[in-house]
């Protein structure tokens, strides 16, 4: 039998800058000159308009300025009809909501701690282009850990009567790069509330050490340990992309809610929704089990923003101002 420990090796207000010399946007220069000197006499946070325009500016909120490695920011855009986040080199899409644009950014595991600047770049519904730079500071996290001994293999073990199935990783991968149309809408939710016999057996980030060796990995969501057969219930509002048995987190739903929000919940003892289905938040997809690499009852479930892996737990306790 596949122990739980072999399951964890294996998964591893802002200042507007006048533009007195409009005649050279006119020109195609897009973006205003600072001189060096007057740069240290900006205020951290600074709002560039790239093509001037009439009527209210777009106006940047964050829910957070602070977050932690695994965290998120919910972003809110005033007056803006299209744009993107920017920071750390990723790009993070914003979609449209009541009164401009809304949007999640993802604080990877390993986005370094300390000042770092987020970069938004909107269009309002004039045409006219805006940057705003926003700063943040990221707070390291103090990751749980484990340590994990693995056994030699069993020569004794008979070879599967079917091919194996190949990782599924790659293809997570991929569908947490897509962006598609939003389908989300706050609150999100649980798949399944904790108390009783449900409880959290795995957290996101955990360290483990092999066998005596180094702290290595991030473990890439949260385990909620329930009894076999307790219905797992979809995040949020979307569409199943995703819904097969796979090597690693077994009988997998993946469910895509748009904007670049994606979850997903492994180790089903079956499945209850078909890829192309759409489903609304609080839906079933699935039922706890063991299958794939586990060794007990449990749901893996992860949560992808824009690509970047975050915390569900944290993305849900109001922490972060959503």
């Amino acid at each position: 039998m596949t122990t739980r420990r072999q399951v964890l090796a294996a998964l591893g207000v802002g200042l507007a800058l006048p533009l007195p010399a409009m005649a050279r946007l006119a020109r195609g220069e897009r973006t205003p000159g600072i001189a060096a000197e007057r740069q240290s006499a900006l205020p951290h946070r600074v709002v560039l308009p790239l093509v001037g325009t009439d009527g209210p500016r777009p106006e940047v909120r964050l829910s957070f300025r602070t977050p932690y490695q695994g965290g998120a920011i919910y972003l809110e855009v005033r007056h803006a009809v299209s744009g993107s986040a920017r920071i750390f080199g990723r790009t993070s899409p914003l979609s449209p909501g009541p009164g401009g644009l809304e949007g999640f950014v993802g604080i990877g595991v390993l986005d370094p701690p300390g000042p770092a600047s987020m970069e938004v770049i909107v269009t309002d519904a004039a045409g006219g282009s805006f940057r705003f730079v926003e700063p943040i500071t990221v707070r390291a996290t103090q990751w749980t850990s484990d340590d994990i001994w693995l056994p030699p293999p069993d020569p004794n073990t008979p070879p599967p009567e079917e091919p194996p199935l190949e990782p599924e990783q790659p293809r997570l991968d991929a569908l947490y790069a897509t962006v598609t149309p939003r389908q989300w809408t706050l609150p999100f939710i649980i798949p399944i509330e904790l108390g009783g016999e449900v409880w959290v057996s795995g957290y996101f980030g955990e360290q483990r050490s092999f066998n005596g060796g180094p702290r290595v990995g991030h473990h890439g969501g949260t385990d909620i340990a329930a009894p076999p057969g307790t219905p797992a219930r979809t995040t949020n509002h979307g569409t199943v992309v995703m819904s097969e048995l796979t090597l690693v987190r077994g009988n997998l739903v993946v469910v895509d809610h748009g904007g670049g929000i994606l979850s997903c919940y492994g180790h089903l003892s079956e499945r209850t929704v078909a890829v192309g289905q759409t489903v609304r938040r609080g839906d079933v997809v699935g039922r706890v089990g063991s299958t794939g690499l586990s060794s007990g009852p449990h749901l893996h479930w992860e949560l992808s923003v824009a690509g970047v892996l975050v915390d569900g737990l944290r993305w849900l306790d109001g922490t972060q101002g959503f």
